[in-house]
């Protein structure tokens, strides 16, 4: 009777320490559930609100810097043509109007970028 008793014991024994693993896999679940939706959350919520607002700065810095390469490649071809008129040397000016064109193409590619990141 009493090796019944102690072999009694040893299976309940065995059993707490299946349930207190079991309680403690369960605190570790609800743990882990609660971090993803905390940073869920965090970055569904100002993380992406801020990528969007930064994404919209750049994309209007890059819409006026191409707007001003534009109208600096249009004043360059008018002084180049003016300074070929009266024989004066359009070095600086062909250098200004290169300048922009590079600056053009640079703000055109992260204008689209920028424009087809948020469709895709």
């Amino acid at each position: 009777m009493k090796k019944a008793m102690s072999k009694i014991a040893q299976i309940n024994k065995e059993e707490l320490s299946a349930q207190k693993v079991e309680l403690a896999l369960i605190d570790d679940l609800r743990k882990a559930e609660n971090e993803l939706k905390q940073l869920s959350k965090e970055a569904s919520g100002d993380g992406l609100s801020q990528v969007r607002k930064a994404v919209l700065k750049a994309d209007r810095s890059f819409i006026n810097l191409l707007r001003a390469s534009e109208n600096a490649i249009e004043i360059a071809d008018k002084f180049i043509s003016a300074a070929k008129e009266l024989g004066i040397d359009s070095k600086e000016a062909q250098g200004i109007k290169n300048l922009a064109n590079s600056l053009e193409a640079d703000a055109e590619f992260w204008v689209k970028e920028l424009n087809a990141s948020q469709y895709s």
